[in-house]
C-alpha cells in the first residue's frame, strides 16, 4: 500500500512538471495573431544557473511573439560583503552581470530600466553595457535625457510595437537623467498634504494630494505622440505607486489617462509588488500593478518570500488591432521557481480571488478556459 501511495505521488509530480513544460493553452491562437507577453517586477540574482530561472514557464515564453518586462535589478555588480549596501539610502544589492543569462535564455525582447533601484547612474550605465553585450534592447535609461527617453521599437509579423518606460519613484539626486548626466526617464510628481476636514479629532491622517509636473508631463506626452506616429501599437510602462499597497495613488490614473489620450494602446505598472486594479479608459487597458514575476532580492527580510504573486499578461493583436488581453496568475515557489496557475482551481483560484478583491470599480474580469479575460475591449 505504501508503494502504491509513493507511486501516485511520483506520478502526480511528473505530470505536474510536464504540464508546466507545455506552452500555456491560450484561447487566441493562430498565424494571424501576434502575441505579446508582459511581466512585472523582475529581479534575478544569486542563481548558480540563471538560465534556468524560467524553466517551468520557458515553453510559454518561447511560444509568444514578443516578451517585455520591468528589470528591477540592474546587472551592475555588487560587493561580496552583505553589510555593504549598493544604494546608500536603501537596503539593496544589485545583480551580478552573469545573471543576465536568465533573460537571454528566455528570449526576452526588451526591458524597461526606469525604476527606483536603477541607482545611482553609474550602476545604470554598467547594467546597460551588460544588456547591450547580451543583445537585449532597453528603454527608460541612458547617458543623458535624450537617450533615456528613447523607446524600443520591435517588429513582428508586420506589426510595429513601441515600448517606453518611465519612473515616478525617483530619488532627488544621481537618479533622473538630465541633458548632461546619465539616469532614468522620470515622470516627476509633486505631493502635498492637506489637513483633514474635522480638526477636532486628533490623530487623523492628512489628505494626500498629487499632481504631475507640467514640464515633465509635456516631455512624456510628446514622447508618446512621436512613438505612435512610428508604430502600430504602443505600450507604456511605469514604476509608480507605494510599495505594498492595493490602491493606486491618484497621480497614477492621471498619468495613464494622459498617455492614452496621447496615443498609448496599453499601460502597465509595477512597483507596489502587489496586485492592483485593472481599468479601461477609452477602450484601452490600464494594469496598475502586475506584482512580481521573479524577484530574487535577498534583502529586506527576503522579499521574495513575502510577495510571491505575479500576473503574466498576454496581449493578442490581429490586423494591427487589439483583439484581447488576458492574464494568468503566477507564484514563486519555495524552490524560487515561478510557475503559472490555472485560475479555475487551487492556487490559481486563490490568486484570482485576491485580484478580484483589489479590483473594486475596475473592469470586469471573466474566467475563460485557463485564463482571466479583460472584458469590454
Amino acid at each position: 500500500m505504501r508503494f502504491l501511495y509513493s507511486a501516485l505521488i511520483v506520478f502526480f509530480l511528473i505530470n505536474n512538471i510536464s504540464a508546466q513544460s507545455d506552452p500555456w493553452p491560450w484561447k487566441d491562437q493562430g498565424d494571424n495573431i501576434t502575441s505579446i507577453l508582459i511581466m512585472g517586477d523582475t529581479n534575478i540574482q544569486q542563481r548558480e544557473d540563471p538560465a534556468t530561472v524560467y524553466k517551468y514557464v520557458m515553453s510559454t515564453l518561447k511560444a509568444a511573439d514578443l516578451r517585455l518586462l520591468n528589470l528591477e535589478g540592474p546587472f551592475a555588480g555588487s560587493s561580496a560583503d552583505p553589510l555593504i549596501k549598493d544604494i546608500p539610502h536603501k537596503i539593496w544589492k544589485h545583480s551580478e552581470p552573469d545573471q543576465v543569462q536568465g533573460l537571454v535564455a528566455a528570449g526576452i525582447d526588451a526591458v524597461g530600466v526606469a525604476n527606483n533601484v536603477t541607482y545611482p547612474w553609474q550602476a545604470l550605465m554598467r547594467s546597460l553595457a551588460v544588456l547591450e553585450k547580451a543583445g537585449i534592447p532597453y528603454t527608460g535609461g541612458g547617458e543623458n535625457l535624450k537617450a533615456a527617453h528613447q523607446p524600443v521599437i520591435l517588429e513582428k509579423k508586420g506589426l510595429r510595437v513601441g515600448f517606453m518606460q518611465y519612473a515616478a519613484t525617483v530619488f532627488p539626486y544621481n537618479h533622473a537623467a538630465t541633458e548632461n548626466r546619465p539616469g532614468v526617464a522620470q515622470i516627476k510628481v509633486h505631493t502635498a498634504y492637506q489637513p483633514p476636514p474635522n480638526l477636532d479629532k486628533p490623530g487623523q491622517p492628512p489628505i494626500v494630494i498629487t499632481w504631475l509636473d507640467e514640464k515633465s508631463k509635456a516631455l512624456m506626452l510628446e514622447d508618446i505622440r512621436q512613438l505612435k506616429r512610428k508604430c502600430d501599437f504602443v505600450i507604456v510602462s511605469y514604476h509608480w505607486g507605494v510599495s505594498g499597497t492595493k490602491e493606486p495613488v491618484s497621480y497614477q490614473t492621471d498619468i495613464a489617462r494622459a498617455v492614452i489620450d496621447a496615443g498609448a494602446d496599453l499601460v502597465f505598472g509595477h512597483g507596489p509588488h502587489r496586485y492592483q486594479k485593472i481599468e479601461l479608459y477609452k477602450g484601452k487597458p490600464i494594469l496598475y500593478s502586475l506584482a512580481q514575476f521573479v524577484f530574487d532580492d535577498p534583502t529586506e527580510g527576503y522579499r521574495w518570500k513575502r510577495n510571491r504573486e505575479g500576473l503574466l499578461v498576454r496581449v493578442s493583436i490581429e490586423n494591427k488591432k487589439m483583439k484581447g488581453v488576458s492574464l494568468v496568475p503566477s507564484w514563486l515557489g519555495d524552490d524560487k521557481q515561478v510557475r503559472l496557475h490555472d485560475p479555475n482551481e487551487g492556487k490559481g483560484r486563490e490568486l484570482f480571488g485576491y485580484l478580484q478583491s483589489v479590483n473594486e470599480n475596475g473592469v470586469e474580469l471573466k474566467l475563460e478556459a485557463k485564463e482571466i479575460v479583460i472584458k469590454g475591449l
